[in-house]
């Protein structure tokens, strides 16, 4: 079916193609190859990690997957609306936004500086707020899923600007699966415990892990099927997934 100016396929698909923002490394890496695997078309997002990126973009490849790379850096305003236009014009369909790309800088409300701040909330929500309201504009079907973190249930001041625009996230994620529910499911994914900060070993998991109800840390696998129960599932709409060990409810 037609919807507005791109055609709109099942999610899921072979033939559907993802916007996977901060898709180079980490965890938005995995999620790039997970959804090639599952016969999804590929446009990855990337800062400044060529390298990484098109490595990424190999891997995804070796699915029988067609990729893309995009670079944008998102603490400049001006490069957030027309990345999707980008997008859009390399691919004849897209169905399914994923906005991960996120910094994580630990600085208390009083010591974060007006770079952080300014950075922080330009990356980690204008960013997805400007992609999702261009995707509703301009595709108006299939899925978006933003990646927030168990950190919205609790109150971690020494995260300050990363905190309240996780929040945030949450709060928009939210707001647009009512008002676009009809067109366009938006959900979100908030891990716990599941990798090392960057600079960290897994030794760092494991220091943790006793922290959490579970007394285990998460993997990358548990990530991934979350993401999986959200793309299969058609009635999901404006929920946030929490898959943390139950460490948000820790309050």
């Amino acid at each position: 079916m037609l919807c507005g100016e791109y055609s709109i396929l099942e999610e899921g698909s072979v033939m559907s193609t993802a916007l996977v923002t901060g898709g180079a490394v980490r965890l938005g890496r995995a999620m790039v190859l997970h959804l090639a695997e599952r016969g999804y078309d590929i446009a990855l997002h990337y800062e400044t990690s060529e390298e990484s990126a098109e490595q990424t973009a190999d891997s995804a490849r070796e699915e029988g997957v067609r990729c893309e790379t995009y670079s944008a850096n998102f603490t400049n305003f001006d490069t957030m609306a027309p990345l999707m236009d980008r997008v859009l014009s390399d691919f004849d369909s897209l169905n399914l936004l994923v906005n991960s790309a996120a910094n994580f800088i630990q600085e208390s409300l009083e010591a974060t500086s007006d770079s952080t701040l300014i950075d922080t909330i330009n990356i980690n929500l204008t960013a997805p707020f400007v992609l999702m309201r261009e995707y509703k504009k301009k595709v108006n079907g299939g899925l978006i899923i933003n990646i927030l973190d168990e950190r919205i249930l609790r109150r971690v001041p020494t995260f300050g600007a990363y905190s309240v625009s996780k929040s945030a996230l949450a709060h928009l994620t939210e707001l647009s699966a009512v008002e676009w529910g009809a067109t366009v499911r938006v959900n979100g994914i908030a891990p716990g415990l599941i990798l090392p900060p960057a600079g960290q070993t897994d030794e760092y998991l494991t220091k943790n892990a006793p922290n959490i109800p579970t007394k285990t840390h998460g993997n990358l696998s548990d990530i991934l099927r979350g993401l999986d129960y959200l793309i299969d599932s058609p009635f999901v709409n404006g929920e946030i997934l929490f898959i943390d060990g139950g460490e948000s409810k820790k309050r």
